[in-house]
């Protein structure tokens, strides 16, 4: 084969910048020549001695200026030889063996044809097939053809396609730092080049990737697939953005973008689940169309959970309340999330298992494989919510087994386990199972029936334990007072009540105290927190606690810690006359004004003295006005009572401490906490609640509470003329009181979902 010359052709325009010493002499090294600009450069036969962005000329090597990154554009530029609209050096025209083209660099090259197809690659030859026909890699003019790579150094030249760019999967947003992606596997194929944010690429013959991201941001993957040559395609790409939703909520919540999600009025999420949104009021069955006609309507009134039951029949997840032979009739998950108005809404999915005899592993490949088909609904900010009784909870575990193998959905899928009510009589039992649930299952999230006896102290245990919490089934009736009396208590509410009238009531800003012990560090703190949002900002006053009384002034009560196996579990505040503790009080501030139609109080106790002649204030603002929740007795009868100052005169709704009318209650007695409510809205009745079971009216009244000028207190009556300024002590344990405003909140109907 002979040598072939490059011939390069420039403007006089060239610049001539020093690619040997840079420095003007009369004098080079070996291999050096002197330029026109009296710099060394290097000496050149062709453009191929030369470095890149370099050209051949006069037999030295020129930098190019600029570097044509123009080259191709159909004009000649500066720096360019020729330019003709494309940056590919093609060969010469049918049927010549010699010609000068304009090569991909945009100089012109001298290509000689003689010896191509012979087998042997040489001279300007990029390879040499040994043939000259094209579309196989190596052209006619023996160079190599777009697409592909060739083997030279084979005797003849081996040439293969260069693979297609490979297809990422991978999240478009990532609420998680150990980032996943995959990648298809193109045809020729046999190793890939991958990067992130630019970094070095790193080749592998896998087709996934991870990698940390250290902070929230974008994180770009890029991928080249690479035949057995080395030959690799343009680069792939799939950017992940990381992004932590939620972080002042709850664990559980944490995560969820929803923009409206539910809070109530200190701030904190407590969404609200739509109860069965697939049937009707009275468990009718629904069909398909039917059952997204109420889901839609439920998020139209902004629902933050949505409630479906599944169950298997013969192999397909129906829609249903209770488990099935046969889904005729009833509709099937995938048809109800193949609805686009609930793919694209904010709402989660809060499905329950009651499925129970289908095989578990079974069944959580099929609800697992539903989810990750449509990932719209199981993705960073819209978690997906897996629940089951107790019983049922081989479902559950089954499903979290099988989560590391769906890696785009594993981080948005979370787990709650139900309990009926009183379901374990023991609040050690009780706890036990709890923790069992948080440490052994490693679940996120527990629902209790929301008239659970001790349910304050068992959601604070839970809480403790990293456990969301849960209450179902707020009724339609009643439903306003049930929600406001447990929306600081619980971080999610399941009711039948309207979904709309539900968001009213947790988030209305009518709070006028807030005080929950629980959550204190140990019994050595010096102050409990006053919450209050009554005017649409939440803000909170420490009052110190464990102050002696004096002669011209109550004390305050100092606190009690209970750990588990107690029903109030965490601290409460201690007004025990068996402790050698009396005249003491919480300040709770002005709970009173012109305007209030009513209040709503709640109080979770622990009674020490269930016989006594005169009056025991757990939550009191009674002078001359206000409302009372306490313990009066006549020597005889001892009752809890609620009572508000209407029109002077005191109207109250009473309960026997001896008797056994509510239902999970015998006798009160001193050993176990319970939960109180009052209501009186300024029209109806004034109730009384012990552990969530309503004690009827006591009668009808019309008419705004008249007002005191007092603060109200927890633990005595505000008294301005005793000499201690209050009169009633307590004689027991308070973990939880609020007071509320209360209207009359006439929803127009219907009041449920």
């Amino acid at each position: 084969m002979k040598k072939l010359m490059t011939i390069l052709l420039f403007s006089a325009g060239l610049c001539a910048c020093a690619s040997g010493s840079g420095k003007k002499t009369t004098d080079c090294e070996e291999g050096l020549g002197l330029g026109t600009d009296g710099r060394c450069h290097v000496v050149c036969q062709d453009v191929d001695d030369c470095g890149e962005c370099q050209a051949c000329t006069g037999d030295l090597c020129y930098d190019l200026s600029p570097c044509p990154d123009l080259c191709g554009n159909g004009d000649v530029d500066e720096g360019e030889g020729c330019d003709d609209g494309n940056a590919v050096t093609e060969g010469c025209a049918q049927g010549e063996t010699t010609c000068t083209v304009c090569d991909a660099t945009c100089q012109w090259r001298e290509i000689d044809l003689t010896d191509c197809g012979d087998g042997q690659t040489s001279g300007s030859e990029e390879c040499d097939d040994g043939g000259t026909a094209p579309a196989d890699g190596c052209s006619a003019s023996c160079l190599v053809e777009a697409g592909w790579s060739c083997d030279a150094t084979q005797t003849p030249s081996v040439c293969l396609p260069i693979p297609d760019a490979p297809v990422i999967e991978g999240e478009a947003s990532a609420g998680h730092a150990d980032l996943f992606w995959r990648w298809s596997t193109p045809d020729g194929a046999v190793s890939f080049l991958a990067r992130v944010n630019s970094g070095a690429e790193s080749g592998t013959t896998e087709i996934s990737t991870t990698h940390t991201a250290a902070n929230e941001g974008l994180y770009t993957l890029e991928v080249r697939a690479c035949n057995a040559q080395g030959g690799c395609s343009a680069p792939a790409s799939f950017g992940t953005q990381v992004v932590y939703h939620g972080a002042a909520w709850r664990p559980v919540w944490r995560g969820v973008a929803k923009s409206d999600l539910t809070t109530n009025a200190l701030g904190e999420a407590v969404p609200v689940s739509c109860h069965n949104c697939y049937n009707g009021p009275a468990d009718e069955v629904y069909t398909t169309a039917e059952a997204l006609t109420k889901i839609r309507l439920a998020i139209s009134r902004r629902a933050d959970l949505i409630e479906l039951d599944l169950a298997d029949a013969q192999g397909t997840l129906c829609v249903n309340h209770g488990d099935l032979n046969d889904c005729t009739g009833h509709p099937t998950l995938a048809s109800l999330l193949d609805d686009p108005t609930f793919a694209d809404a904010e709402a989660m999915l809060f499905m329950e298992i009651k499925e129970g005899t289908a095989d578990p592993d079974a069944f959580a490949v099929a609800l697992l494989d539903t989810l990750d088909a449509r990932r719209r609904f199981v993705r960073n900010g819209r978690p997906v919510f897996i629940r089951s009784f107790a019983a049922l909870s081989r479902y559950l575990e089954a499903i979290r087994a099988r989560l590391p193998e769906y890696p785009f959905i594993k981080d948005y899928v979370r787990f709650s386990v139900l309990y009926s009510r009183n379901a374990i009589a023991a609040v050690a039992a009780f706890q036990t199972e709890l923790a069992r649930v948080k440490n052994t299952l490693g679940f996120d999230m527990v629902e209790f029936e929301y008239r659970q006896k001790n349910l304050p102290g068992l959601t604070m245990y839970a809480r403790s334990l990293g456990l969301g919490t849960g209450v179902w089934t707020i009724p339609g009736s009643f439903g306003e007072a049930f929600i406001a009396a447990l929306r600081h208590e619980v971080d999610q509410i399941t009711a039948e009540f309207r979904a709309d009238y539900a968001r009213a009531v947790i988030s209305e800003t009518n709070l006028l105290a807030y005080v929950n012990a629980a959550g204190c560090t140990s019994a050595a703190d010096a102050t409990v927190s006053v919450f209050r949002n009554n005017t649409g900002t939440a803000q909170s006053t420490p009052v110190t606690v464990g102050v002696a009384p004096t002669a011209s002034a109550f004390g305050t009560p100092p606190l009690w810690y209970d750990g588990p196996g107690e029903d109030r579990f965490g601290c409460s505040m201690d007004f025990r006359s068996s402790q050698g503790i009396t005249g003491r009080a919480l300040p709770l501030g002005a709970t009173s004004s012109q305007n209030t139609q009513g209040f709503f109080v709640t109080a979770y106790v622990n009674l020490d003295t269930l016989s006594l002649t005169g009056t025991q204030a757990i939550v009191n603002n009674a002078e001359a006005g206000g409302f009372a929740l306490e313990l009066y007795g006549d020597g005889a009868t001892t009752v809890i009572r609620f009572g508000v100052n209407i029109g002077g005169t005191y109207r109250y709704q009473s309960y026997n401490v001896a008797a056994t009318g509510l239902p999970g209650n015998a006798a009160l007695n001193g050993t176990d906490g319970y939960y109180l409510f009052g209501a009186y809205d300024g029209d109806g009745g004034v109730y009384l609640w012990i552990d969530q079971e309503a004690n009827g009216s006591g009668g009808t009244f019309t008419g705004n509470v008249t007002p005191s000028a007092q603060p109200a207190l927890a633990g005595a009556d505000p008294q301005p003329s005793e000499p201690t300024d209050a009169r009633f002590f307590f004689d027991g344990l308070i973990q939880q009181v609020s007071v509320l405003d209360w209207i009359n909140h006439s929803f127009p109907a219907p009041i449920v979902n």
